[in-house]
């Protein structure tokens, strides 16, 4: 494929810096927990561990390097350890996202590519999205900001303050119900301070890239037509599309979508390098249950490997080459989990499939 013969260095990323009560509740329970009888799945402490435990000999196959962990405080990770407890608290996250810490963590990371994975390709795994910033930083940095494209795979367009996204936010389907009980995140702070929320935004201000170079797939909060012109969050969103964003909507995968989905990955794709981003809620109850941010169905498995198929034909037609990949927003408590009814996640197998197709 596009990079098959290139060396790659897969690292993660265990991130996770959440403020709401239900990613509390869980860290909490985790670290309060029992771990003597567990199986080594609900053992693995990040995406890292898990992806390497299951894929070592798909990973040696496709060339690709496990290059170890980016330096994460224990607290802010998805399973701290058990003295973290008084740490891991809602007023100690909103204060760290409040602080502006996260941007700076990012700036780390983009030294840590710069210096430990680069010139192999940077395969990153982990949880908050906003560490792909440093990621593209470095790229950008590395390739030019005119010569990097990035495509998204994301339900949530992340380039929102949480304030206007709050202010704007539309209601999952209330007829929709999953076998798996989720309770889907709710942010109690308002800060809009850099975060996964917002990442895009300030990407695209700081001049690290360029809007008509971003392309998001899968995207369910475009607002509607029906909704008001005075709204700020549709007024917000369509100002990064005139500014040059693109969109493939949710629901354009619905019927026939192969040609609709072709054309628009040939037009918008104008770069010699392309960066690949997989925020794990595009599939939603769809494709995985393990996805950190869950409030609405998503898109299915094999709509996420016809995109990648695309891109991958894309590439030998046209000589584009893949500089990155990364898979984000896993919620460690729920990889894998399987439910009396027979519901059972199959995460790692989708991150397979997508790393093995893109590789």
């Amino acid at each position: 494929m596009c990079i098959s013969e290139c060396a790659k260095k897969l690292f993660g990323v265990a991130l996770d810096p959440a403020d709401d009560p239900w990613t509390l509740q869980l860290k909490q329970a985790w670290m309060a927990a029992d771990h003597a009888n567990l199986d080594w799945l609900t053992a693995c402490l990040d995406p890292y561990d898990a992806i390497t435990g299951s894929m070592a000999t798909v990973l040696d196959k496709h060339h690709i390097e496990p290059a170890g962990k980016f330096p994460i405080p224990t607290w802010l990770r998805p399973k701290p350890e058990p003295s973290d407890l008084i740490h891991v608290t809602q007023k100690n996250m909103e204060s760290f996202l409040d602080s502006g810490d996260v941007l700076e963590i990012i700036r780390q990371l983009k030294l840590f590519v710069t210096q430990n994975i680069f010139p192999e390709i940077p395969i990153m795994v982990g949880i908050d999205h906003s560490a792909t910033a440093g990621v593209v930083s470095a790229l950008a940095e590395r390739y030019s900001r005119e010569k990097l494209c990035v495509v998204v795979f994301d339900q949530h367009f992340d380039a929102i303050p949480l304030s206007v996204r709050l202010e704007g936010l539309s209601q999952a389907n209330s007829d929709f119900t999953s076998r798996i009980p989720f309770v889907s995140p709710t942010p109690i702070g308002y800060s809009d301070q850099f975060c996964c929320g917002n990442f895009w935004a300030y990407l695209m201000e700081a001049g690290i890239v360029l809007p008509e170079n971003l392309i998001f797939v899968g995207i369910a909060d475009y607002p509607s037509h029906e909704e008001t012109t005075r709204n700020k969050f549709r007024k917000m969103y369509l100002d990064f599309e005139r500014q040059g964003c693109s969109f493939f909507l949710q629901k354009q995968f619905e019927g026939q979508y192969i040609g609709e989905l072709t054309r628009f990955l040939r037009e918008k794709i104008n770069t010699l390098n392309i960066y690949v981003s997989l925020d794990l809620d595009v599939g939603s109850y769809a494709s995985t249950y393990a996805a950190r941010y869950m409030d609405r169905p998503g898109i299915s498995e094999q709509n996420l490997l016809d995109v990648v198929g695309v891109i991958t034909d894309e590439c030998s037609r046209r000589k584009f080459k893949i500089v990155g990949i990364d898979i984000m927003e896993f919620n460690m408590h729920f990889l894998g989990i399987e439910m009396p009814d027979g519901v059972k996640d199959t995460t790692l197998g989708l991150v397979q499939k997508f790393i093995t197709a893109l590789t």
